[in-house]
């Protein structure tokens, strides 16, 4: 008997019980879903006040993951979206409200790229994950962004409307 291949929401909602269940259960062991080659950026600032840098491979993730120090943490998943996207990978976009150490809710948005893992069917590791505060990113206000943002009017990129770039030419 054949097992049907599950669809990308499946695969993303339960992804998300389980590693939101371990975050709260036993941090210690999240490194577990990540790869040798995974990235993982938390978001936050760094000492000089610029958004954190990615990490790489397992081990790295654990100590980053260490060093935020996850106790009974808590989260409110208010929606998940989960898209096929190349070689049979899921991406994964997960929208909710996180307490760590019994501090105040935070809203948060987090990014995973689910990638197969090896031969065997329906397994998959975490291959890239970005998570952001929204308080970090918007702040008081989401409309202008905060004075010396890596992102200003003046170094933000402009796309040109699609229908004016000429076929093939995407990338």
């Amino acid at each position: 008997m054949v097992m049907e291949k599950p669809s990308p929401l499946l695969v993303g909602r339960e992804f998300v019980r389980q590693y939101y269940t371990l975050l709260n259960q036993a941090p210690d062991f999240l490194h577990r879903f990540y790869g040798k080659n995974s990235s993982y950026v938390h978001g936050g600032l760094n000492s000089s006040g610029e958004p954190a840098d990615a990490v790489y491979g397992q081990a790295d993730i654990h100590k980053k993951v260490m060093s935020l120090q996850f106790r009974d943490c808590h989260t409110k998943i208010r929606h998940v979206d989960a898209h096929a996207t190349l070689n049979d990978g899921v991406v994964v976009q997960v929208m909710g409200e996180l307490s760590n150490n019994r501090q105040p809710m935070r809203r948060f948005m987090q990014t995973f790229v689910l990638a197969p893992e090896g031969s065997v069917a329906n397994k998959f590791y975490v291959h890239n994950d970005i998570f952001r505060y929204q308080d970090e990113v918007f702040g008081d206000s989401d409309t202008e962004p905060p004075e010396g943002s890596v992102w200003s009017k003046e170094t933000c990129p402009r796309f040109c409307p699609v229908e004016s770039i000429p076929f093939g030419l995407w990338f």
